[in-house]
Parts: structure tokens; C-alpha cells; sequence
């Protein structure tokens, strides 16, 4: 029986990652032709997905933490592991965050907010100890049925009459220059840059090619995807609803009414983001534990439960309110942590590497030979 995952399953979860909370909250609304944004960059997220996949070796694939102790050195690779390993808990708080804030407002409003979390992140560490294979199998289950809710929404839309084509004009009414620049300030880095996960967990699925052929067909699907939630969006409720709205699809989702009978679909967008978030945490959270393991030389499933209730307790207390956790997302999160982990730190340790590799005319990632727990995925 083979320990890597198979194409589809290794999209699959690549897949559910870059929608996530993505089609809940759709594209940051600072240009009108929000939809044009995810077609266009597409481009720039095929770069930085073929960027990431130069860092991985063709003979002997190594995951991120490996790369980055074999270019820094044991040392200062470590001190990366270990930023690395933040970075990623506090992105699964930030979903996690996102997922409570869409459970309060529509689902359980008079539930404890702790309940919710201590219970979500009880499942995501139960799910996550299964390990890699447990998650690629959990991926095609989960990427169905989104793909199943959305198809339903466009569909009980499209027969509830509330779908006008001409609430998308005018195009581009103030160019393409600012839908450019949006593209590659904001929507290039969520979702597309947290693909950076993904070289914590290349080794198990199925080597480089498969890595890059899965990867590539993700990002165009996710592309596709996105562009075409937002293009319901705004069909459905137009773009200055649609620019105002918090959960532009759960609201588009509400003006669902066919016959008088189906209404009130709002119910499918929750689960589409429940599924998502609770997938893309268990990502998160196992390149977390992984990064610890390499830290502290011990099998990352030993502190998959005590992460998972420091996620838990981060998303409540990482802000105040809905606002200001949007807010921080957009800039803070953007410019601090986003460009510097998925772009700045990549291309060096590429750079590293490459050059290294040229000098010793060896395998790229092999300069270095740290020292890591056997891996238990």
C-alpha cells in the first residue's frame, strides 16, 4: 500500500484550501469588476505556485523545513521552523476566527463562542492525527460536497429569478490598472500564497511532477471558481450591494425563493465554509505540529491536541470584533506576514540553494543534512 497520496486527492486538498474561506468572503471589494481580479490573477498565482515547486528536488523531494535548515544553516534554518511554524497556527486562527464570526451570525447566536471553538478545533486534532493519507481521503469527500452546495445555490438562483446580467456593467469603469494592482496587493497572497503549506507536506504527495501538475490545475480551478462566485454575487444583489456586504454570498444565497417553497438557502453557504475551514485548519495545523517536531525532535502527533487549543484560543483573543479582524487581514496581515513568508523568504531560500547546488554541483536540496523525528503522517 503506498504512504503518498494520489493526484486527485493531493488537488483535492490543494483545492479546498484556496477556496476555504475564499468563496465565503469573495474578492477584497476595493475595485467594481471584483470578478476580473480572480481571472487575472490566475497569472501572478501560477508564478509564485512554479516558484515554490523549483525548491523541491526531483530525486529526493524534502519538505519546506528541511529546505530551509539545508540554506540557512541548523541555527537560523531553525529560527525560520519556528516563524514558520507561528505563521501557520495563527493563519488556522484566523479561519477559525472567520468560520466562528459566520456560525454566530447565522447558525447558534445565543451559543458561548468558546463551545464553538473548543469543539471545532477538538475535531480538527482528531482529524489531523489521522495523518496525511486520512486528510487526502477527507479532501474528496469534502471537495464534493462544495462542489455540490454551489452548484445548487447558482442553480436555485438562476430559478428564483434573482440572477440580472446587467447588474455587472459598467466594465471597467475606472480601467484596468487598479483591478492589476488589487490583484497583486491583495487576492495574489489570500488565497493563492498560502499554498506555501504545501512544501511542509510535498514529500507525501506523490513527488515533484505530481506536486506541480496538481498544484497548477488547483490554482486554475480556484481561479475559476472565485471569479465565477463573485459574478453570482453580483448578479445577484449588484456591486454596490455587493461592495458593503460582509458574507456577500450568504446574502446573495438569501434571496433564494422558488415557488415560496425553497427560501432561505443561506444554510448551504454556512456549510461550504464550515467544511472548508475545517479542512484548511487541519493543513495548518499539521504543518504546525511538524514544525515543532523539528524544533524539539519529537513526533509532531504529540502536540497535535495542545495546538490545536492554542489555535482555539488565538482566534478569539487575535481581535476585538469582526471589523477589526477584517481590517487586520487586508493590511496588516497583507504587507507583515503574507509577502514576507510567501514571497521574500521563498525566493532567498531558493537563491540559497540554487546557488549552493551550482558550487557543489549537487543535489539542491542536499547541502546541509539535518537531523529530523521519523515522519508519522
Amino acid at each position: 500500500m503506498t504512504n503518498k497520496m494520489t493526484m486527485f486527492q493531493s488537488y483535492s486538498l490543494m483545492l479546498v484550501l484556496l477556496l476555504g474561506t475564499s468563496i465565503l468572503f469573495g474578492t477584497p471589494k476595493l475595485v467594481p469588476d471584483v470578478w476580473l481580479v480572480q481571472v487575472i490573477t490566475v497569472v501572478p498565482a501560477l508564478l509564485l505556485f512554479l516558484l515554490y515547486t523549483t525548491m523541491v528536488s526531483t530525486e529526493s523531494p524534502k519538505g519546506l523545513y528541511a529546505l530551509l535548515v539545508a540554506a540557512w544553516g541548523n541555527l537560523i534554518g531553525k529560527a525560520f521552523v519556528l516563524c514558520y511554524t507561528i505563521y501557520f497556527l495563527y493563519i488556522a486562527a484566523r479561519n477559525v476566527r472567520d468560520m466562528l464570526e459566520l456560525v454566530m451570525t447565522t447558525l447558534l447566536r445565543t451559543t458561548p463562542q468558546e463551545i464553538v471553538v473548543v469543539l471545532f478545533v477538538l475535531v480538527i486534532a482528531y482529524a489531523t492525527y489521522g495523518g496525511m493519507l486520512a486528510l487526502g481521503r477527507l479532501s474528496e469527500v469534502i471537495i464534493g460536497l462544495i462542489f455540490l452546495f454551489f452548484i445548487a445555490i447558482a442553480a436555485l438562483l438562476l430559478m428564483s429569478g434573482s440572477l440580472d446580467l446587467h447588474r455587472m456593467l459598467p466594465f471597467l469603469s475606472k480601467g484596468i490598472v487598479p483591478v492589476i494592482k488589487t490583484s497583486i496587493e491583495s487576492s495574489l497572497w489570500f488565497p493563492y500564497g498560502e499554498l506555501i503549506v504545501f512544501l511542509v507536506l510535498c514529500p507525501r504527495m506523490g513527488g515533484k511532477s505530481l506536486f506541480r501538475k496538481a498544484g497548477v490545475r488547483a490554482v486554475i480551478s480556484a481561479g475559476i471558481i472565485l471569479a465565477f462566485s463573485d459574478l453570482l454575487q453580483i448578479w445577484s444583489m449588484g456591486m454596490e450591494y455587493e461592495k458593503y456586504s460582509t458574507f456577500p454570498l450568504l446574502d446573495a444565497a438569501r434571496l433564494i425563493n422558488v415557488l415560496d417553497f425553497i427560501n432561505r438557502m443561506d444554510a448551504l453557504v454556512a456549510l461550504i465554509t464550515i467544511f472548508g475551514v475545517f479542512l484548511k485548519c487541519t493543513i495548518f495545523l499539521y504543518a504546525g505540529a511538524k514544525g515543532v517536531s523539528v524544533i524539539f525532535r519529537r513526533a509532531s502527533r504529540t502536540y497535535i491536541y495542545p495546538l490545536a487549543m492554542l489555535i482555539g484560543a488565538m482566534s478569539i483573543i487575535v481581535t476585538q470584533n469582526f471589523a477589526e479582524h477584517s481590517e487586520e487581514g487586508l493590511h496588516f496581515v497583507v504587507y507583515f506576514l503574507h509577502i514576507p513568508f510567501q514571497f521574500v523568504l521563498p525566493l532567498l531560500t531558493g537563491a540559497l540553494i540554487w546557488i549552493r547546488s551550482n558550487r557543489k554541483g549537487g543535489n539542491a536540496s542536499e547541502p546541509i543534512k539535518p537531523t529530523f523525528t521519523k515522519s508519522d503522517g
